[in-house]
């Protein structure tokens, strides 16, 4: 393919990714206005209209707090990789492939990425996370990160009509800021074009923007667009028969091949035995990372992580049905809207029925001038000669609008089913099991959204444990040190040859619920002191205070075992003066006169 068709192929990519999610995006950026609050709940126009004509608009925002309780339950019941063996895979193996994440996600600091990755799916519709290998401090192996990505900074494939982006989607491309010094240096074809480029001459129909964000930062940076794609070719693999492994033939090793499977052949009729080598043929995807600045192509890379065809990019959508994706915070707004717009209009009633005027008789009545001063002030005289002025009933307040208003209310909770289950809200006296069972039961209405994140960590697991696999970015001393520290006893060259090679099994993945969560860790101690009151004085306070959250509960505990010790010294004590009190006191023995 000659760089210009290259191009035009990856430009193809961009203008359908564009084109094919621009809906998406649009509804993406409302909602995060409304996720924000404030004017960004309000049409520009209507503001206008309410403004000339001295009217309020009031924003009182229902989705932040109940978007809120999401997330915050997301971060509360973080979950945890663990790999499994699957069909013929080693336990051991797995054990370090499941270390080896932990430590990949500790050093990246995942669980917090993976949370804003979930806080930007129940907003902005989709969430985005990356698992990449940076060589600045490790020039040679690298160090894999894990970050979130901005939505608005990816343009995936409309067509996939799967969630997992690995099964039907031919690209994702990722746009990104990059210092303009940085780059002259690392790619040299863009440096003619890097000082007059502008962002909005790259393409002038992405209306895509950060939320708050209204002018582009290419002063001293510039666009970069990493499109990452996958092509196809037929594969010949010589497989060993006996040890199932395989292992894929270039090209220009096919006539050596063939030379083999003949000798193979000869040498079992001479020997009376079945052949040892075997040919299989597949199609097989190619993962291509082709960066492109403007219309030069900086940079290709073809199987940046060697035999891996997974998309380094990983999506998280909370309802996803057919292609069409949406969130919580999508059919929260017409509510929102209805909140807004009563109680503003509410409190325009109010202010313009508070001084609702009088009724004065021409002659006879009170001085208009001094009505109009002080008629509304508290407390006030009004002088009149014969007839009394009248003051005006203002018209109460519509019940409609305020039932409106509550309704309005009621439905976000309705509608998010963040109810008073979710919310844990019950009786003073009842058990913490009991709130957690209702909790439990308000999450039902919500089980689609933490199904569809859960799905989204085992790709993302998938995909980091065939990098891990794929590439050398753990060397074999780092290994040694991660398995000794986590206590894994086994031949650690034998292990790293097993993780490279497919012969040994393939491996599953588990999202689990981490023992270290907030949530878990009270619903243990919950279940821990439901069995101390049920078997009084089966389990020590000791064990009590250690499976609690308290602080500086290690001081206590061992202050409780040193009062514990010294009670135990004390009662043995007691005993043995008791015992000694008790005994009999013997007679003097004789001495036997000698006779």
């Amino acid at each position: 393919m000659t760089q210009m068709a290259k191009i035009e192929k990856l430009r193809s990519f961009w203008i359908e990714g564009l084109e094919g999610n621009a809906e998406c995006v649009q509804e993406s950026i409302k909602n995060y206005g409304y996720y924000e609050g404030g004017d960004k709940q309000w049409k520009s126009e209507d503001i206008a209209v309410l403004n000339a004509g001295g009217r309020p608009h009031l924003t009182i925002n229902m989705i932040l707090p109940t978007i809120n309780l999401l997330t915050g339950y997301e971060r509360q019941n973080r979950q945890e990789v663990s790999a499994f063996p699957r069909k013929g895979g080693n336990r051991l193996v797995a054990q370090l492939f499941t270390e080896l994440c932990k430590h990949t996600e500790d050093v990246s600091n995942a669980i917090y990425e993976r949370s804003m990755m979930f806080l930007d799916g129940i907003v902005g519709i989709k969430g985005w996370i990356n698992i990449d290998i940076d060589y600045e401090d490790d020039p040679y192996n690298g160090e894999l990160i894990i970050e979130r990505v901005n939505p608005f900074d990816i343009v995936e494939d409309p067509g996939c009509k799967s969630y997992d982006l690995n099964k039907g989607a031919k690209y994702i491309i990722r746009s990104y800021w990059a210092d303009k010094e940085l780059i002259k240096i690392t790619y040299p074809k863009a440096k003619d074009d890097l000082e007059h480029q502008k962002f909005d001459d790259l393409d002038k129909r992405d209306i895509r923007r950060p939320p708050g964000g209204k002018t582009s930062p290419d002063l001293y940076k510039a666009r970069l667009r990493e499109t990452w794609w996958r092509s196809y070719e037929k594969a010949v693999y010589l497989v060993h028969k006996m040890s199932m492994e395989r292992k894929r033939v270039d090209k220009s090793k096919i006539s050596l091949m063939k030379h083999m499977l003949e000798v193979d052949r000869r040498q079992a009729e001479e020997e009376g035995r079945m052949t040892v080598f075997a040919v299989a043929e597949a199609v097989v995807p190619v993962l291509h990372c082709d960066t492109t600045f403007g219309k030069v192509i900086v940079e290709e890379v073809e199987r940046p992580f060697g035999e891996m065809t997974k998309f380094p990019l990983q999506r998280f959508v909370p309802y996803w049905i057919n292609g069409i994706c949406f969130s919580p915070v999508s059919n929260l707004r017409s509510p929102q809207d209805e909140k807004n717009k009563r109680r503003s209009q509410s409190l325009h009633l109010v202010n313009t029925s508070a001084n609702s005027g009088w009724f004065n008789k021409k002659t006879g009545g009170a001085e208009k001038s001094e009505l109009e001063e002080v008629g509304s002030k508290p407390g006030v005289v009004i002088d009149y000669d014969t007839t009394k002025p009248d003051k005006i009933v203002p018209t109460p307040l519509s019940h409609a609008h305020i039932t409106l208003e509550q309704m309005a209310g009621n439905d976000i909770k309705e509608i998010s089913a963040v109810n008073a289950n979710l919310l844990g809200i019950g009786k003073p006296e009842d058990s913490g099991i009991l709130d957690r069972q209702r909790q439990t039961q308000g999450l039902i209405g919500a089980e689609v959204v933490f199904d569809n994140y859960k799905l989204t960590q085992q790709i993302y697991a998938e995909t980091l444990i065939d990098l891990i696999r794929h590439s050398n970015v753990y060397s074999a001393q780092e290994i040694v040190a991660i398995a000794d520290d986590k206590k894994i006893e086994a031949n650690i060259d034998q292990m790293v040859q097993a993780m490279k090679s497919i012969k040994v099994g393939k491996y599953g993945v588990a999202i689990l619920q981490s023992p270290s969560n907030p949530t878990i860790r009270f619903a243990n101690f919950e279940i821990l002191m439901e069995v101390a009151r049920l078997y009084e004085g089966m389990i020590p306070p000791d064990i009590l205070l250690d499976s609690s959250d308290l602080p500086r509960k290690e001081e206590i505990v061992e202050r409780l075992k040193q009062s514990m010790e010294e009670q135990k010294q004390l009662m043995q004590q007691q005993v043995q003066a008791e015992a000694q009190q008790k005994r009999p006191q013997q007679m003097p023995r004789r001495k036997l006169q000698k006779v």
